[in-house]
């Protein structure tokens, strides 16, 4: 993951000079000035690199992941700063759309590793945590390509809503991360647009604690998400 989103920055720089040195004379930013609002549609991944501790200090290491449809709608507004350069400020919410970035099951009375050797389902307890409703906000600067036409980079900050399942006693808090993506905009002389765009989102640190209501019991990892997303909307 951490390899994909240095991918994604040079990409992005290389385009944004390698387009700037490059952009027609008819390209302008003025075609993009003003308020914009969108919705979408995106396909999604979710992985999780982390670790279970159950309540006999037993670790597994693992990786977690899904994929996801989401959709959502979004509101900025674009900003002339040169020619043929504008920056774009907005943000976006998600509607629908879940991942479930960790699933397990414990030992009541004996720890994780016993489950497997005594068979008795009946002692264990199931938990899971599952992201879902993300927001961002961010900041898109953009170059004009040709008329009515750009790319852009975004750099942004995510955050989703956490919810836990399941015999556990703390609460998980909220994602909170970074975002980096690439993109482009085709809009029509009228203001109607279509945006596509792939980004790369490296979440915080998370710590579930309370695993069996064992204070000694937890999960911890690393989320990371994917999405590539279409968006049409209206640049009034």
């Amino acid at each position: 993951m951490k390899a994909l989103r240095t991918k994604i920055c040079t990409y992005a720089i290389a385009l944004l000079v390698g387009v700037g040195l490059s952009t027609p004379s008819n390209a302008g930013s003025s075609d993009f000035a003003g308020i914009f609002a969108a919705v979408s549609g995106s396909a999604g991944g979710a992985m999780i690199d982390g670790r279970h501790v159950n309540q006999s200090s037993e670790v597994n290491n693992g990786q977690l992941g899904a994929v996801f449809p989401m959709a959502g709608m979004e509101l900025g507004f674009n900003l002339p700063l040169g020619p043929v350069f504008f920056i774009g400020v907005g943000a976006s919410k998600t509607f629908g759309g879940s991942a479930e970035i960790a699933d397990g099951e414990e030992e009541l009375a004996l720890g994780g590793a016993n489950s497997a050797r005594n068979g008795d389902s009946a002692s264990r307890t199931h938990f899971s945590l599952t992201a879902k409703d993300l927001q961002e906000v961010y900041i898109m600067p953009s170059i004009s390509i040709y008329d009515n036409s750009a790319v852009y980079v975004k750099l942004g900050r995510g955050i989703a809503d956490l919810t836990a399942t399941g015999n556990i006693t703390g609460a998980p808090g909220n994602l909170t991360g970074d975002l980096i993506g690439i993109g482009t905009i085709a809009m029509t002389p009228g203001g109607l647009f279509i945006k596509t765009e792939g980004s790369v989102t490296r979440y915080n640190d998370i710590r579930l604690v309370g695993i069996n209501g064992s204070a000694g019991a937890y999960v911890e990892g690393t989320p990371n998400t994917v999405a590539g997303t279409v968006a049409i909307g209206f640049k009034f």
